[in-house]
């Protein structure tokens, strides 16, 4: 059994968590110097990691990139560029679709340089956009990435969803509107 000061000791030299000391401990049977050789070899790629017991730290911080990525995204779809009149909005624009259209930097100075001489205001905006959640689209993806990396359980296949057969003509009918 390991005990707390051991992995006290060893979270005090590696700056690692509760969880990352009793691992490496536990695999190095209690042995403190081969423990932490074991932790920083893991670290740095030199060794194969562990299977899948738990996420290394530098999985946090993939997360936390991802995290800062995904409200960079949304503060891009939130901030929007307005064109309007004295009585009403002629256009918005999502900061983030200008960005994308860089590469045509001087068209768009034009345009807004017309706007502006037609006597259009233009202004910038912090407005939520209830339309466009991108962490809720970055979250469904990765749920079914995941999905797709288990390994199938036993089910026989399914048919693929059909129409209705129409019983007069006898062939199947799908209708978009």
């Amino acid at each position: 059994m390991i005990s707390m000061e051991l992995i006290d000791e060893f979270r005090r030299r590696t700056h690692s968590s509760y969880e990352e000391a009793k691992f490496y401990l536990e695999r190095n049977n209690g042995d403190l110097l081969d423990a932490i050789i074991d932790f920083e070899r893991s670290k740095t790629g030199r060794t194969n990691h562990y299977q899948g017991r738990y996420h290394a730290p530098h999985d946090r911080y993939q997360q936390d990139y991802g995290h800062r990525l995904t409200s960079l995204l949304q503060k891009g779809f939130d901030t929007r560029i307005f064109v309007e009149d004295n009585k009403s909005v002629l256009f918005s624009v999502p900061v983030i679709l200008l960005l994308f259209l860089l590469p045509f930097w001087v068209i768009i100075v034009v345009l807004f340089v017309f706007f502006m001489m037609l006597g259009y205001r233009i202004s910038v905006r912090d407005v939520k956009s209830r339309n466009i959640d991108v962490n809720a689209i970055f979250n469904n993806i990765s749920e079914k990435m995941r999905e797709n990396g288990r390994p199938a359980e036993q089910q026989a296949p399914s048919d693929p969803q059909t129409g209705d057969k129409d019983k007069k003509d006898g062939y199947k009918e799908y209708t978009i509107e």
